[in-house]
């Protein structure tokens, strides 16, 4: 046994392993430089993605231009021009939408993002890296570019394929440039305007409302009407205006010609040359602010945590304003104001929510005659539009920011940090929507304040009981956005979903369009809705007439439905908090399992 001796162990039966011998091949040459080119190309696919993933600029930039220009043309579309010889108003109505959709998806979208980026870091990060400023953004605006060119492309093949639009082939060679030259303009503009404003909801504010009125003023959403003519100068100042005809003469099948314009494509230039060195200015002032602001900091951090160090703990306690626990009303009281405070610290809620209402009160009717157009049942056109925009103000204070900002706190994780706290969950939904409610009157009173003193209507007769039918519909609107809150996780996905649903039904539901024809399908469900009874029931009341009872059953239904869904979803959630997440559990495993887990 001990005599023999030992077998060695047995070699490799191949040739040893070279290190790095299965790796792939460098993409990349031997100083790993990346082109321009590719790095550009990199930035524009980094952009799309991130635009894909966030579907409310995918309907602010594409969804929205491509639906307005559905409704006009399924409700004007099929009309035929006088004395075109079959030739139909969809046709004159497509360019307009089409340069709707090159400035939301190039302005908006630019600005928007690029304030958002700033805002949240994402620029100071990006400066440490080797991206150079110029690649970013190239890639910015190379998206918007792309972005524009599929709204523009949305927006004529659906006018092709549904309401039988020709494309000009005479004219596509200025279209494509035109298209092109306006996306860079706006680009530019957009990014002028991003450097200068101070946060985003400022930035999302400023540029949606100056898109919407030019869109006015340039006639995008008044295609025919007897606009007066300041209005008509007004627009002629700004480059919406110049792409707009470029596009729309290039449609135009009773012109001739290439289609270029020079001296409109010459003011589209001038206007992006200017947004450009605006632009320039603002990076570079951001840039040199960034930079004092850092060394401020530094420069300070050593004295702050002197005074910290040296100062009385006991004197930074704060006094308890309450010494007993706070009511159910009072926490509903508190909650009303927040929601108050919060609003009028968002810009861009407060423009939707509020100015913006009342700039449609006072545009619509001017474009349609002037408000004291006097209608076939005896009320005058601004009073009616100014009711009709008093419920638009409640459906979108109740039924959009108010649910966007409470899936926005469940995120962030503030709901759950408030079950910490004397605050009931039904105390913080009370006062959100009663603070709604207030937001919604106060808009109700601005719109017909504003519309009385501008068209010289005076007070309407019947506006306490307008008041009180907005009252109604506000507690309706933000009783389903609760209940679309409770449905859809993400916030963002909420805002699509109440968005998404509220602008098609302000078309069909007498709000934005009076006495307009539409299918009988497409009727007969816009009155399954709450929002064409509020609209009706306003109107009605605002000049002193009854309120039908069918309007007030409708939206006490939809009210009382919102709510069970709303109690059923968050008695779910409460039950799963308390007693673990409701539904068969699996079995727990046995002892041998676990004892082969363990060993394993």
């Amino acid at each position: 046994m001990g005599g023999r001796a030992r077998e060695r162990a047995r070699g490799p039966d191949r040739r040893a392993s070279d290190p790095r011998g299965r790796l792939p091949r460098p993409r990349r040459g031997g100083d790993g430089a990346v082109s321009g080119g590719a790095l550009l190309a990199r930035q524009v696919r980094h952009e799309l993605v991130a635009l894909v993933r966030s579907p409310v600029t995918l309907i602010l930039s594409v969804g929205f231009p491509l639906l307005f220009f559905v409704l006009i043309a399924a409700l004007v579309g099929d009309v035929e021009v006088a004395g075109s010889g079959g030739v139909r108003v969809a046709q004159l109505v497509a360019p307009g939408f089409a340069a709707f959709g090159v400035v939301m998806a190039t302005f908006s979208f630019l600005a928007y993002g690029f304030s958002e980026a700033r805002a949240t870091g994402v620029l100071k990060r990006l400066g440490g890296t080797p991206l150079p400023r110029w690649a970013l953004l190239g890639g910015r605006i190379g998206a918007a570019l792309l972005l524009g060119l599929i709204a523009t492309a949305l927006v004529v093949g659906v006018g092709v394929a549904a309401f039988g639009i020709e494309v000009q082939t005479r004219s596509v060679a200025a279209v494509l440039v035109t298209i092109v030259l306006g996306s860079v303009t706006f680009s530019a503009l957009g990014l002028a305007l991003a450097t200068v404003l101070p946060t985003p909801q400022t930035t999302l504010a400023v540029t949606n409302g100056l898109v919407v009125v030019l869109s006015f003023f340039s006639g995008v959403f008044t295609f025919g009407a007897q606009t007066p003519a300041w209005m008509s100068t007004v627009g002629s100042l700004f480059p919406l205006e110049h792409l707009v005809v470029v596009l729309g003469d290039a449609f135009d099948p009773f012109l001739t010609g290439s289609g270029f314009q020079p001296d409109r494509l010459a003011a589209l230039a001038t206007w992006g040359v200017a947004g450009a060195l605006l632009g320039a200015w603002g990076l570079r002032r951001t840039a040199d602010g960034a930079t004092r602001t850092t060394r401020a900091t530094r420069a300070t951090r050593g004295g702050r945590a002197a005074g910290v160090r040296g100062r009385d703990p006991r004197a930074a306690d704060a006094r308890p304003r309450r010494t007993t626990r706070p009511t159910v009303g009072r926490l509903v009281l508190d909650e009303v104001g927040h929601t108050q405070r919060a609003l009028w610290r968002d810009p861009s809620s407060t423009f939707f929510a509020v100015a913006f209402p009342v700039v449609l009160a006072v545009v619509i009717p001017l474009v349609n005659g002037g408000g004291d157009v006097e209608l076939e049942d005896g009320a005058l056109l601004g009073t009616w539009f100014a009711a009709t925009m008093a419920v638009y103000g409640a459906a979108v204070t109740a039924y959009v920011n108010m649910p966007e900002s409470l899936a926005e706190a469940r995120a962030r994780g503030v709901l759950k940090r408030l079950r910490g706290t004397p605050l009931p969950l039904g105390a913080l939904l009370a006062g959100r929507v009663a603070g709604a409610v207030a937001i919604a009157l106060w808009t109700t009173a601005l719109v017909l304040g504003v519309s009385a003193v501008v068209f010289g209507t005076g007070v309407p007769p019947g506006w306490s009981a307008a008041a009180g039918v907005v009252t109604l519909s506000a507690v309706c609107f933000a009783t389903l956005g609760l209940a679309v809150v409770a449905l859809v996780r993400s916030g963002e996905s909420v805002v699509g979903v109440t968005l998404g649903s509220l602008l098609p039904l302000c078309f069909v539901s007498d709000v934005f369009v009076r006495g307009a024809t539409f299918p009988p399908w497409l009727d007969a469900l816009s009155w399954v809705f709450p929002l064409r009874h509020a609209a009706n029931a306003t109107t009605t009341a605002v000049v002193g007439d009854a309120v039908p009872a069918e309007h007030l059953l409708v939206i006490a239904a939809w009210t009382v439905a919102g709510a069970a869904v709303v109690a059923w979803r968050f008695e779910r959630a409460e039950a799963a908090r308390r007693h673990g997440p409701v539904g068969p559990r699996r079995p727990a495993p046995s002892r041998a399992r676990r004892r082969h887990r363990v060993v394993v």
